[in-house]
């Protein structure tokens, strides 16, 4: 028995939220409330991922900033989002977003299982390291975020020197000291 206000659930979906600042341009220096799409904190139905070799990119659906708050599905990067987790889809507009035919040679599907969807979101809300690069070094060891403003690697240390959205620079010099 169910009442006019009830819907039936019609798939699980991860859900996250657009964070609130995201580093971009080069170097990933300027800061923004939100990405170009969505305004910060929006709420995005995260879809399956596409392609195989591009996984710092997720498909989403979600309000538009602009254009009278429509459902939209972008390309979002996976470190503009925050609080993964997942839900059911219960509005028939968000099914009909995520079903909407693709340009390209694949349509986004939708997850298999709540199992399958947790999965991911688990994987995503761990987060990924920072790109480590030492002066003398080829060698790019992963970086904890924030990184840590020294670093042992390999018998040798290393003094954080520069760090963005994207890598963590470091130096076999220590920083300088401030005149008191």
């Amino acid at each position: 028995m169910s009442t006019e206000t009830e819907t039936e659930p019609l798939g699980w979906c991860v859900v996250a939220n657009v964070a609130t600042e995201t580093a971009n341009g080069p170097g990933g220096l300027e800061i923004r409330a939100g990405v170009r799409h969505f305004p910060a904190g929006a709420k995005v139905w995260v879809l399956p991922p596409m392609w195989a070799n591009d996984s710092d990119r997720l498909m989403v659906v979600g309000h538009h900033r602009g254009r009278g708050h429509r459902l939209v599905r972008v390309p979002v990067l996976w470190r503009h989002l925050t609080g993964f987790r997942v839900r059911m889809i219960y509005s028939p507009a968000v099914m009909r977003a995520i079903q909407r035919p693709a340009r390209g040679p694949r349509q986004p599907w939708l997850w298999n299982s709540r199992a399958q969807a947790q999965e991911y979101a688990d994987l995503w809300s761990q987060g990924r390291p920072l790109e480590g690069r030492l002066d003398d070094s080829t060698d790019r060891p992963p970086i904890s975020d924030p990184p840590p403003p020294v670093l042992d690697h390999k018998g040798q240390t290393y003094h954080l020197a520069h760090f963005n959205a994207y890598r963590a620079r470091y130096s076999v010099l220590p920083p300088p000291s401030e005149a008191i």
